[in-house]
């Protein structure tokens, strides 16, 4: 008799160890994982396009890409005291998905001998010109308009004080590098 139970608590223990195991793979079964998945993630497009060209392009201006606006003692396409040349510069920034804020700078060091020869650059939108050889502006994500056109006028003021060095001037060239730097903007 005693085998008997001894037979009956083995398979009593054996039958428990069973269903303990079970019980611990299904507990296991709900914890563990073995998923897979793909996610795309979407970049911003970067496009800028500086009048009509993407800003990777590079472009030298020019004083013959400038727009001549003769005074009334200078003839038409020529640059002389009393006279003022302009260059539109539209910067697009519709095709992206970012905030965009940008920098214009105009090196004009070749006319740091002549004062009376200066740039200044007009937001043709807002209508505000600031005396300067360098710009920068926003253009937001939440703008409903997302082109800026910007205007670089170069000034010839007619002054009799400097007509000694203007003189110096006659059959120049003149080459104005402008560098314009664009960076995405995290402030709104």
């Amino acid at each position: 008799m005693k085998n008997k139970v001894s037979l009956k608590i083995l398979l009593v223990a054996v039958f428990v160890l069973l269903v303990t195991m079970f019980l611990i793979v299904e507990t296991y079964a709900l914890f563990e994982s073995n998923v897979s998945g793909e996610k795309e993630l979407d970049v911003g497009k970067w496009t800028i396009l500086l009048n009509g060209n993407d800003v990777v392009e590079t472009k030298t201006i020019t004083i013959s890409d400038f727009v001549y606006n003769s005074g009334t003692h200078t003839e038409n396409g020529y640059f002389a005291p009393g006279t003022s040349l302009y260059f539109d510069i539209e910067i697009d920034a519709t095709d992206s998905d970012v905030s965009v804020q940008y920098q214009l700078d105009i090196d004009d060091s070749i006319l740091s001998e002549h004062p009376n020869i200066y740039f200044n650059v007009t937001d043709l939108d807002n209508n505000v010109t600031v005396n300067a050889s360098s710009y920068s502006g926003l253009i937001r994500l939440s703008d409903s308009n997302k082109v800026d056109n910007i205007r670089i006028n170069l000034v010839w003021n007619d002054n009799p004080e400097y007509d000694e060095s203007d003189t110096e001037l006659i059959g120049s060239e003149f080459e104005f590098p402008i560098t314009a730097n664009f960076i995405q903007s995290i402030a709104e």
